[in-house]
């Protein structure tokens, strides 16, 4: 599998690529260097050896005192397992010390998502005092918490170091790296997964295109653009559209190095769903998050958990459902769905959801893909009302139907 480096240097260079699958001991040969002195900064030549970030499928390791890598196998498989830790005394003392272990599988088959191809992510992550507290009181997706305690240091061979960067060059880092996802994660896939880009890199297809989506029925679907649409109902980062169509593919980005901050509202057009009083039923939300670092949680929370129903004039929020209560964390296909029987309100109100995105370390950030089939929001308004969506729906099922992935893992 894949992995990206970027070293701390003066002269920042672009990410690096280099495969545990191809070269065993890849990760081993990389130059290295003694833990930085209490106070040291980085960026201050061009030597070798210090970490300023490593990605994997999209995942951003960053702010970590000490990094390792290594293939590991689980069944039959070959992934990856990335160690990242925090444990100088200066700046992470007694009962803020904390570890993240994450693997990484490729690509393959989600079954819960209609077919859809998706990453397959977990974390253990080991923390003591608040972190830990936190944490354990509500994991995160696909996240084990345990004690520090029983954090056991990987091998001195593979242990690489970070060091801090000021806030300037820090940016300077990040403005050298070329933007990757998880969709760039598809070496093992057939071409007829992927689209080759221009720059030469593949990139996994938008999946509902294909009819691999997990199918609702007599539903409204919404995709998340990134139009935008002002909201006095939720102040957030980006206040974008729900439309009944899509566009052409682009990313969106927030950075919210250690804070908890409102970072996307969408709300649907004016009239829709062009309802008085919505329907007892599931109402579903699904992300494509692209990018996100390691320590970062996203959810579908303003005040209170999404979806929303809101004045028509994008003023107030009338009601919350706070049925979409998932901590996400990694990248790909994010999928929350929960039942509510919405009050009778307004033929004009709205449907809109939060999104409240939560950083660990100083640069955290993420990345959505907007515009596309695989970013949508739906609900159970049934009738003529949604007869412009269900028909979108039809169209695309009858055009592109189901395609099966061949020669891709199904879990």
């Amino acid at each position: 599998m894949k992995v990206l480096l970027q070293w701390a240097q003066r002269d920042p260079g672009n990410w690096i690529p280099f495969d545990l699958d191809l070269i065993a001991d890849a990760w081993e040969s990389l130059p290295t260097r003694a833990e930085p002195n209490p106070g040291q900064l980085g960026g201050s030549n061009n030597v070798l050896g210090w970490i300023n970030n490593l990605m994997v499928q999209g995942v951003r390791f960053n702010g970590a005192d000490h990094y390792a890598v290594e293939q590991v196998t689980i069944g039959l498989e070959a992934g990856t397992r990335v160690t990242i830790w925090n444990d100088n005394p200066d700046n992470w003392p007694v009962g803020q010390r904390h570890a993240r272990i994450w693997t990484f599988l490729p690509l393959a088959v989600d079954a819960n998502l209609g077919g859809a191809i998706n990453t397959r992510q977990s974390q253990v992550l080991y923390a003591e005092g608040p972190r830990f507290t936190r944490n354990s009181a509500k994991p995160p997706q696909n996240t084990t918490v345990l004690p520090w305690a029983n954090f056991v240091l990987p091998a001195i061979a593979i242990t690489r170091h970070g060091v801090l960067l000021t806030k300037a060059k820090y940016a300077e880092h990040i403005a050298a790296q070329t933007q990757w996802g998880w969709r760039h994660w598809v070496d093992h896939l057939l071409d007829s997964e992927v689209v080759l880009l221009p720059d030469g890199r593949r990139e996994l297809k938008t999946q509902r295109d294909l009819g691999r989506w997990k199918k609702a029925a007599g539903t409204i679907t919404y995709f998340q653009r990134d139009t935008n649409r002002e909201a006095i109902w939720i102040e957030a980062t980006h206040e974008d559209a729900l439309e009944l169509t899509t566009a052409a593919a682009v990313s969106e980005s927030v950075t919210v190095d250690v804070s908890s901050i409102v970072s996307w509202g969408f709300s649907s057009p004016a009239n829709e769903p062009n309802s008085a009083d919505w329907p007892n039923g599931t109402y579903r939300c699904q992300l494509d998050c692209t990018a996100a670092s390691v320590g970062l949680t996203y959810q579908f929370s303003g005040t209170f958990f999404g979806p929303n129903r809101v004045s028509s004039d994008l003023v107030t929020d009338l009601e919350a459902a706070s049925v979409w209560t998932t901590s996400f964390s990694g990248t790909g296909l994010k999928l929350d769905t929960g039942t509510f029987d919405f009050a009778a309100g307004d033929v004009g109100d709205r449907f809109a959801f939060p999104i409240t995105v939560a950083g660990d370390s100083i640069g955290d950030a993420m990345t959505l893909r907007l515009n596309t089939a695989d970013s949508f929001a739906d609900g159970p308004w049934p009738g003529a009302d949604d007869t412009t969506a269900r028909l979108i729906d039809l169209q695309m099922s009858i055009s592109q139907p189901i395609q099966e992935p061949t020669g891709v893992v199904p879990y």
